[in-house]
């Protein structure tokens, strides 16, 4: 009896007992429960007849209707994995960085960074762009990265880590759409007042940039039509407003008109019906400016020196900070410090002609000695540096050694359409004008063309855009 009543052997006794109630509990669910397994890739649900499981049910369904395996694994992956990570570029941000934050290992950020790199360069990445990160339940990432609205890039790591990328498009469908406006103030409000968007605005106005300035040509009564490209999703919602096909703009009993083409060479530009380029070889001014403070002349007094002498330029009053664009295709010949100029730019343009821009605050990013630039690129900004009394932009245009008066200078055009592309050019050109034409029997607001005929959309969603 002593032996038994020890405290070790009563203990012993209650972990026994113990034991055999929890083993009776035990079987007896097994009686009651099946077993049950979790599915892998051989595994396979016990417990249960063919005839009353929905497994069962499945595999009894037509070859041709059963749901392919790969294709439910790949809906899965693409759906269905959690979200890690959904966030829009800011300023500043890299592709890298972001994915450290999210928590995703260094190895695999290099991985999916140089994948993605295959298709698309991450040094192109823009503020507003869209990342996403998605993990399986086996920790396999899924990284998605939508630069614009109509296609996305997808890096996927495989069961044994490796990453593949490819570039997927967004399903859509593209339509025409046109309006004709009369102008009542300004080009811009009366566009805005139609409910278009500003940045439907700014493209209609770069197409005439080289015939109109918009700032003092318009006058109330005139009128302005245009035709561009929508693309829509399947629901009828706007993914993307897209490029003006053909506009007309009619100022003072003048009529101009600009088509859009791309040739065979993807070469593509802005022309009149004929075939003439709209653009010309060089901007009408290199900056939006407030005023011209000094006109080119030989016989200026300078307010700084107090002497008469030539002042072979235009000086051109804006705020410091204010972009200045190359007004022409060009090689960089020259950016540092040039004495009086100040902060100043050398460009060196096809047909002996030299620009120069002086008295900048800084230079462009990238701007530098023998870097080609394109037409309307930004190489710096306004300043008041060298010899100046205030902000402004000293610019000058030599011509074959000389100076001139680029208020004074005639312009040349860019190149037309390539005559073996004339005959493409003029069907285009057709079509385009015959929708132009059919608006002006139509009341003013935004139409969609439907076999060569304007209506007004019923059940288009604006709302993303306007």
């Amino acid at each position: 009896m002593k032996f038994f009543t020890s405290k070790k052997m009563r203990l012993t006794i209650i972990i026994l007992s113990a034991c055999c109630v929890l083993s009776v509990i035990y079987l007896g669910f097994r009686i009651i429960q099946p077993d049950l397994v979790l599915p892998g890739k051989d595994s396979k649900i016990s417990g249960s007849s063919e005839s009353d499981s929905p497994v069962g049910q499945e595999s009894s369904l037509p070859e041709s209707q059963v749901p392919d395996k790969k294709d439910q694994e790949k809906s899965i992956s693409e759906k269905d994995f959690p979200l890690v990570l959904s966030t829009t570029l800011r300023r500043s941000d890299t592709i890298y960085e972001i994915l450290l934050s999210a928590g995703v290992s260094p190895d695999k950020t290099y991985h999916i960074v140089k994948a993605l790199s295959r298709l698309f360069n991450p040094k192109r990445c823009r503020p507003g762009d869209l990342i996403e990160v998605k993990r399986s339940p086996q920790g396999s990432l899924i990284f998605k990265y939508v630069p614009n609205s109509l296609e996305y890039f997808l890096v996927e790591e495989s069961e044994e880590g490796n990453f593949s990328a490819r570039k997927e498009e967004v399903p859509r469908r593209r339509v025409l759409a046109g309006t004709q406006l009369v102008v009542q103030s300004s080009v811009y409000e009366s566009m805005r007042a139609a409910k278009l968007s500003p940045e439907l605005v700014n493209r209609f106005a770069d197409i005439f940039a080289w015939q109109i300035d918009f700032l003092t040509d318009p006058r109330k009564g005139d009128v302005l039509e245009f035709i561009w490209e929508y693309f829509l999703s399947p629901e009828g919602k706007i993914i993307l407003e897209g490029r003006i096909l053909a506009a007309r703009y009619i100022n003072s009993g003048h009529n101009y008109t600009g088509i859009f083409f791309r040739d065979e060479e993807s070469h593509s530009d802005y022309y009149t019906p004929p075939g003439e380029s709209l653009r010309l070889s060089f901007l009408r001014s290199p900056l939006h400016y407030r005023r011209i403070s000094s006109y080119f002349s030989w016989h200026r007094f300078h307010p700084i020196l107090k002497i008469y002498r030539p002042h072979l330029g235009i000086d051109y009053a804006a705020p410091i900070g204010t972009p200045v664009s190359a007004i022409g295709e060009g090689e960089v010949i020259f950016a540092g410090w040039k004495g009086g100029y100040g902060r100043f730019v050398k460009i060196k343009h096809p047909g002996s002609i030299i620009t120069t821009y002086g008295h900048l605050s800084r230079y462009a990013r990238g701007i530098k000695r023998g870097v080609k630039v394109k037409q309307g690129q930004v190489i710096g900004y306004v300043g008041s540096s060298g010899l100046s009394t205030g902000p402004h932009l000293d610019f000058r245009v030599v011509a074959n050694g000389r100076f001139v008066n680029f208020l004074k200078m005639k312009l040349p055009r860019a190149e037309p359409v390539k005559s073996a592309y004339l005959e493409e050019f003029k069907q285009v050109s057709e079509k385009y004008l015959a929708h132009l034409d059919t608006l002006k029997n139509y009341p003013p607001g935004v139409h969609l063309f439907s076999e060569g005929k304007p209506h007004i959309p019923e059940n288009m969603d604006r709302s993303i855009i306007y």
